[in-house]
């Protein structure tokens, strides 16, 4: 035996034991997630033992009812809806003030958000989140797929790709830690990804045949669990190490991939999101945990009470023993039009008198009730505008406000992943692209775009959201502010009037972005004042009759602050000059909007 399959073999040995260890350690909280997704179901008489068994209740009687009033699942779409809103408009900080990377980090905006629309980025996270909010985690895989994106060439042994990244949604039964205790993904020494694939596509994928697999665990046919071990660098591996393994063979071992962490460090592709935070546990809590001791108690007492309704509609017959035939009266019940006939000499059969319902039942359930809003964070709207404690919209609005307060640390939650997968994308698409790839730019639905990119314009990853939390103001809410400045004027110019770039930024906000119809020629105007920053350079540019004053101004009062020391006298004064011609044609047009509005 060479040394070489020695090494391979103890590899996945190691591999394996570790995986085997870390499934074993969590087993409990596997239960409870399992649990969880049961009552989600609607399957809400399972429990769960000490011995780490789930088991369905047996009924105590016959006639116990048993149905289930599923008050989780509309709640957890509820949460989901509002999580849904949740939509972070990004920008990039460039490396510094130079103009160049300016310019570059509004490219890679511009790549962010053609990426995030082309890759589907919202359905992704919103899968996530149900996975976080049914089972108190989830998280993201952010890879580089070599097959991805458009193809480029061909050889004689396979089709060549430009590649791209790939984003998927993860249940937290595929990852394990090296430590429960762990709180954050980068706290984690390794972590593995263990999942079920077909035998097929991990031949396909790996270029490796699996013939005569010797299989570990119970898998189903033609199935089998591919482990992935990321290791973050150490002095004895500088850049990590990445081991994959199925059955007994060993399918990939090297360098751990990405350069996705700060400063171009290598770290794992992962991104943790987390529903309710527990203080020194990995994986966090569900609102289904918080839920299923009340949903409960909620079915017991619907359940009894129904029981209850059936013995006053239908009644309790007392017979005296031998006077009639109670095995027909059992089975036929006492129908319109029925002639009891019993024995002569015995009492004649009665109803038995049945007590009204106890108040205690109806009382209990809107106990119940409160207890389902109060901990879940969310309310039904019109529930609450039919209650007689809420007399006013202002009511309305309080209530919706506090609701939103509540869910608010589990939507930072959201947007901090948004943000992670955002400064990923960057980072791989800087180590990975190869020369310039052209990427569709996400303006109106009737127009389709290209720009170009290459890695030079994604050097900054320090990326950030430039928009408040959803759940602090809700749309309604940022609506209405927009309109009170514009009534005020305080977005106004010194003509009385909204600048394009102003207008462009409200609609932004308002989601109306497609309505700016002066977008082109916003850009045009962008365009041609560049230009003429580079033209100054070497001699005095007029200012043309066509220009926007206010935009040119901005790009030329932009352009001289950020390369005003690596400009000559004579350049700058080209661009002083420049400015002051914009300034006096802008003023023209002031004093004429003055004398028309004496007029």
């Amino acid at each position: 035996m060479t040394k070489s399959v020695e090494f391979k073999e103890k590899i996945v040995e190691e591999v394996t034991n570790d995986f085997l260890k870390r499934r074993e350690e969590r087993l409990s909280l596997e239960k409870q997630w399992e649990l969880n997704l049961k009552f989600l179901e609607g399957k809400q008489y399972y429990s769960l033992l000490s011995n780490g068994k789930i088991i369905e209740k047996e009924k105590n009687f016959g006639y116990e009812k048993r149905e289930v009033y599923n008050h989780i699942l509309p709640i957890i779409e509820r949460r989901l809806a509002k999580f849904s809103q949740i939509k972070p408009i990004f920008s990039v900080r460039p490396t510094s003030d130079e103009e160049a990377e300016i310019k570059n980090a509004k490219v890679a905006e511009k790549v962010l958000l053609s990426t995030f629309n082309k890759l589907e980025v919202e359905k992704t996270v919103l899968q996530a989140t149900k996975w976080s909010e049914t089972l108190g985690t989830a998280f993201y895989k952010v890879v580089w797929m070599v097959d991805g994106g458009k193809q480029i060439g061909k050889t004689e042994e396979k089709e060549i790709f430009e590649g791209e990244v790939k984003i998927s949604a993860i249940s937290p039964f595929e990852i394990f830690p090296d430590s429960l205790t762990h709180q954050e993904v980068e706290d984690c020494f390794s972590i593995i990804h263990a999942k079920a694939m077909r035998i097929l596509d991990v031949e396909k994928l790996y270029g490796k045949k699996l013939d005569d697999i010797k299989l570990f665990f119970d898998e189903e046919e033609n199935y089998v669990t591919v482990i992935e071990k990321y290791e973050k660098p150490t002095k004895e591996y500088p850049l990590g190490r990445l081991i994959t393994v199925a059955g007994d063979k060993l399918l990939f071992y090297g360098e751990l991939p990405y350069e996705n962490g700060e400063e171009k460090q290598r770290n794992f592709p992962f991104i943790k999101q987390t529903s309710g935070i527990i203080p020194g546990s990995f994986f966090g809590s569900s609102i289904i945990e918080r839920l299923i001791p009340i949903q409960r108690a909620f079915n017991a007492i619907k359940n009894r009470k129904h029981e209850f309704l059936n013995r006053i509609s239908t009644g309790i017959m007392t017979v005296e023993d031998g006077a009639i035939d109670t095995d027909d009266l059992e089975t036929e019940g006492l129908m319109p039009g029925k002639v009891l006939v019993y024995r002569q000499g015995m009492s004649a059969p009665s109803m038995l008198k049945e007590e009204p319902i106890p108040t205690e039942f109806s009382l209990e359930e809107e106990r119940l009730l409160t207890e389902f809003i109060s901990i879940s964070g969310v309310n039904d709207v019109i529930s609450s505008a039919l209650s007689p404690k809420v007399t006013s919209a202002t009511a309305l609005e309080v209530l919706s406000r506090q609701e939103n307060e509540k869910l608010f640390l589990e939507a930072e939650n959201v947007r901090g992943c948004y943000l992670m997968i955002a400064k990923m994308i960057l980072r791989i698409y800087r180590q990975f692209i190869k020369g310039v790839r052209i990427m569709k730019e996400v303006e109106t639905e009737a127009e389709n775009k290209i720009f170009y990119v290459d890695k030079k314009v994604m050097q900054s990853d320090d990326v950030y959201i430039d928009n408040e939390n959803e759940m602090l103001f809700t749309q309604s809410q940022k609506k209405e502010m927009l309109f009170k400045l514009y009534e005020s004027g305080l977005l106004e110019n010194s003509q009385g009037k909204l600048s394009s770039i102003t207008k462009e930024k409200i609609l932004n906000l308002l989601g109306y972005k497609n309505l700016f119809e002066e977008k082109n020629l916003l850009n045009l105007h962008q365009q041609k004042a560049d230009s003429e920053n580079q033209k100054l350079k070497k001699e005095i540019v007029e200012v043309d009759l066509i220009d926007d004053d206010e935009i040119h101004l901005s790009e030329h009062t932009k352009y001289i602050l950020c390369e005003y020391e690596n400009l000559t006298k004579e350049e700058r004064e080209r661009v002083f000059y420049h400015i002051e011609k914009h300034k006096e044609k802008n003023q023209k047009k002031e004093n004429e909007y003055a004398r028309n509005k004496e007029d």
